[in-house]
């Protein structure tokens, strides 16, 4: 009967031992706690963005002088997610993920599609976009709170005329192509 008691408690004492040990592992593992996230990671909303230097710009046929102050969300929004693959175009956004990839995601849809990836220093945030076109846009000044990202874009690529692709080649010579200093702010939705 001693034998039995004797198994007993010695079961009862190993268990007891391996329950510390493994309170103590977990422990350790709590002393080093997972890198924090980059406060960039989430999902923006494209909500505004005004010219800073005169620019002009022709659509649908007309030739539009804008100068500071003036709104410029229609060409900056286009230009930024224009190549999300939303169904409803309101619904476009990006995404900044962890692993420093940046994703055209559609709010209320399953659609996305990467755009690229990004990077971020000081107060640059730069996105590295590969879709549709490869070229980078710099985002400076960068200010971020609880709710909004707000920054610079001092060259964002746009057309001279709106009815012809960036790029080609402009009825009378040159390129459809010039560059816009602009404000833009974001809404930081998850």
């Amino acid at each position: 009967m001693k034998t039995k008691d004797s198994y007993a408690i010695l079961r009862k004492i190993l268990f007891l031992i391996m329950a510390v040990g493994v309170i103590f592992a977990c422990k350790k593992d709590d002393d080093n706690p997972p890198a924090p996230l980059n406060p960039l990671v989430g999902t923006y909303t494209f909500i505004a963005s005004t010219f800073n230097d005169p620019i002009t710009v022709i659509v649908n046929g007309d030739t539009n002088n804008y100068v500071a102050g003036d709104d410029a969300f229609l060409f900056v929004g286009g230009g930024l997610l224009g190549s999300a693959p939303c169904d409803n175009d309101d619904n476009a956004a990006l995404q900044l993920r962890a692993n420093f990839t940046s994703f055209y995601v559609c709010l209320g849809e399953s659609n996305e599609a990467q755009q690229g990836t990004w990077a971020a220093n000081d107060s640059i945030l730069t996105l590295n976009i590969s879709n549709p076109a490869d070229f980078a846009v710099f985002i400076t000044d960068l200010d971020l709170t609880d709710s909004k990202l707000t920054g610079n874009i001092p060259s964002l690529p746009m057309p001279y005329d709106t009815s012809i692709p960036v790029g080609d080649p402009l009825p009378g010579g040159g390129i459809n192509f010039q560059t816009a200093n602009v404000t833009v702010e974001f809404l930081n939705v998850g």
